[in-house]
């Protein structure tokens, strides 16, 4: 109910907008319009909401604090269209088992850093109980939760832009500090599009390995490196292989679940308790 009260208002004034906006923000959407094409009004829409979230956090929804913060979202979408239309291949490995656990995928090249966090993690079946950090050639870029004195900057503040990655960059997500999974990122191509691209153009395109067993990271090695010394160690802790999610990896069931399991980690990160980590 309060969503489509929002949305509500985000049409109206997206209508207001295009009805009496001063000259320089038509401009800048008629600059919108001419590069982003059919996208134009989702991205003009987005741009709203972004200055009412901002706006509201000034305790204020002045016109002229609107206006401006507008022109500068609006000014930033026409900046980075022509990252938005381009995608990305991908290939991760989780260390040590690379031939064991490992996915291709697809992803929008102006997709924000926090956001390839959570879809890795995702396509691994994580579940999103610990911190995560890239770790780049321009530095150190981890999630919200992560000591600032500790990186360089937040995930969420980036985009794969940002790194200006290209064919043969290659980057690492370091998930949990304390069970060290480290998955290394190596970027297959780039390839350019005619349309702006989005988070329905994300997919997984092979795999190996189920993924990630969270805070079991010498057993799940263990399982791939000696599984009779792997069936040893589990029973004399009271387990049995039962306890381990052991299935293939399977790209129709992992294309299914991708973006249900996204968007359950970015809200995880981005709607957290703190007690949790």
């Amino acid at each position: 109910m309060l969503l489509e009260h929002i949305l509500d208002c985000v049409n109206d004034i997206y209508e207001d907008v295009m009805e009496g906006a001063s000259p320089e923000l038509m401009n800048v959407l008629k600059q919108l319009e001419e590069e982003a094409h059919d996208s134009s009004v989702d991205l003009t829409k987005k741009a709203i909401m972004l200055s009412m979230t901002l706006c509201m956090s000034q305790l204020e929804f002045d016109d002229d604090l609107f206006e401006g913060l507008l022109l500068e979202n609006l000014d930033h979408f026409v900046k980075h269209i022509p990252d938005m239309k381009k995608t990305m291949s991908l290939r991760i490995e989780l260390r040590g088992l690379e031939k064991n656990v490992n996915r291709v995928i697809k992803v929008p090249y102006g997709m924000v850093l926090a956001d390839l966090a959570y879809l890795i993690l995702a396509s691994m079946n994580a579940e999103g109980e610990h911190l995560f950090t890239f770790i780049s050639d321009e530095g150190k870029y981890g999630c919200d939760q992560c000591d600032g004195e500790m990186i360089d900057g937040y995930a969420a503040d980036m985009t794969i832009a940002d790194l200006s990655l290209h064919e043969g960059s290659h980057l690492v997500l370091w998930y949990d500090f304390g069970d060290d999974y480290f998955f290394d990122i190596h970027v297959m191509d780039v390839d350019e599009h005619n349309d702006i691209q989005s988070l329905d153009d994300l997919k997984v395109l092979a795999g190996e390995g189920y993924g990630i067993w969270e805070d079991e990271h010498q057993l799940l090695e263990l399982y791939y490196e000696n599984q009779e010394e792997f069936l040893r160690v589990v029973s004399e802790m009271g387990l049995n292989e039962d306890d381990f999610i052991l299935e293939d990896f399977d790209v129709d069931d992992a294309n299914e679940f991708l973006l249900d399991n996204y968007e359950f980690l970015k809200t995880s990160y981005e709607v957290y308790d703190e007690d949790v980590y």
